[in-house]
């Protein structure tokens, strides 16, 4: 019997490139066949050379076009991984993703969400959740991963030497590290079965910048300090950079009723990593060693 197909999304993202240095020794051992999708396929021309098939995607043309023009990117896949970008056009990029898989006979989906309450009222939380229920009603095979905040995000937080700033005030957000995300995601590719119509929230500790500071201070032998920046300065900064305004709106709440304590992280997620991938998660003080050359200089 030939080996499934495994189609990577945003092959040359955060998530995306990890979960493919993962599943690439799979490829070349046979156990199965993966093809990896982008906008732009010369940004994943080293792939080509592990063997790997490349394909080019564009899901807003599904838009101007038609379903027909994205479809032969999903064509003869059994798995897909679906992760799309950060702004409005989300929603109906995600739609088209799980329109063409299911058009081309595609067994097994597994989604990138975010970790937040059933309940949300934070509104891109709320897309994330109108795609996962969007994919249920499609009866497509699927495994939800709902990941906390990124700690690869935390670098973005540099300003001065030894100054991390952010925009949470003294609050505890989730942490997870995006190679565990990726380790969840290729588990559940590889034997999509055990994990079919299950959801992931993943995370591995919760902790303060305060607190995150410190372990940097420790991490790197030289002292940081953490301040604290309005929610407003976030969102100024970001769209003047070109990012979505709708979206970093968003953001920006999010980290408003972070600070304020309105915005309750979910509980009982932190074994969730282990108990999927079968060892235990990335911990803050082991992402900032292994990533100690990002905070200095």
């Amino acid at each position: 019997m030939a080996p499934a197909t495994v189609l990577v999304m945003g092959a040359t993202g955060a998530i995306g490139s990890a979960l493919v240095d993962l599943l690439v020794p799979d490829h070349q051992e046979g156990r199965l066949r993966l093809v990896v999708a982008t906008r732009r396929p010369d940004a994943a021309a080293w792939l080509r050379e592990c063997g790997v098939e490349v394909r080019r995607l564009d899901l807003d043309e599904a838009e101007t076009a038609g379903l027909e023009a994205v479809r032969p990117a999903f064509a003869g896949v059994d798995r897909v991984f679906l992760v799309t970008g950060y702004d409005v056009r989300m929603l109906a990029q995600s739609k088209a993703a799980v329109d063409a898989a299911k058009a081309e006979g595609v067994s097994h989906l597994v989604h990138v969400g975010v970790s937040a309450a059933e309940d949300t009222t934070i509104v891109h939380f709320a897309w994330h959740q109108l795609v996962e229920a969007y994919i249920e009603r499609s009866g497509l095979g699927h495994t939800h991963l709902r990941p906390a905040s990124f700690m690869q995000n935390l670098r973005l937080s540099v300003g001065a030497p030894g100054v991390l700033t952010h925009f949470v005030g003294e609050a505890r957000p989730n942490w997870v590290d995006v190679s565990d995300i990726a380790e969840v995601a290729a588990t559940v590719l590889r034997d999509p079965g055990p994990h079919d119509g299950r959801a992931y929230d993943l995370a591995a500790e919760a902790a303060s910048l305060s607190e995150i500071t410190e372990l940097l201070g420790k991490v790197t032998g030289q002292p940081w300090w953490y301040e604290p920046a309005e929610p407003p300065a976030f969102y100024d900064k970001m769209v003047a950079a070109g990012a979505d305004p709708v979206y970093m709106a968003c953001v920006r709440n999010v980290f408003e009723r972070t600070r304020n304590g309105s915005l309750i992280e979910p509980d009982g997620v932190f074994g969730t990593i282990e108990a999927v991938a079968g060892r235990p998660a990335t911990s803050l003080r082991e992402f900032l060693e292994r990533n100690r050359e990002l905070f200095s200089g």
